[in-house]
């Protein structure tokens, strides 16, 4: 979830967009919801594929955590 949020926010920068209502478009969801997703401190039912669906909408390609779980 750590390295999803981080990956959408480092592109969402680059991209120069940085306000509610704009992340709200790229991510195609209401500002509200699409900057409580990459906010959210506590990990909720549906999160993750939430936040692989905006990656997938940014065309972010996101490793796969190692086997063991830890990180790469």
């Amino acid at each position: 979830m750590i390295r999803l949020k981080m990956a959408i926010g480092r592109e969402l920068d680059e991209r120069g967009i940085t306000k509610p209502a704009e992340i709200g478009a790229a991510l195609g969801m209401p500002p509200a919801e699409a900057t409580g997703l990459l906010n959210r401190k506590q990990w909720r039912e549906g999160v993750v594929e939430q936040l692989e669906a905006a990656a997938a909408r940014l065309g972010l390609r996101v490793s796969e955590p190692a086997s063991d779980g830890w990180p790469s």
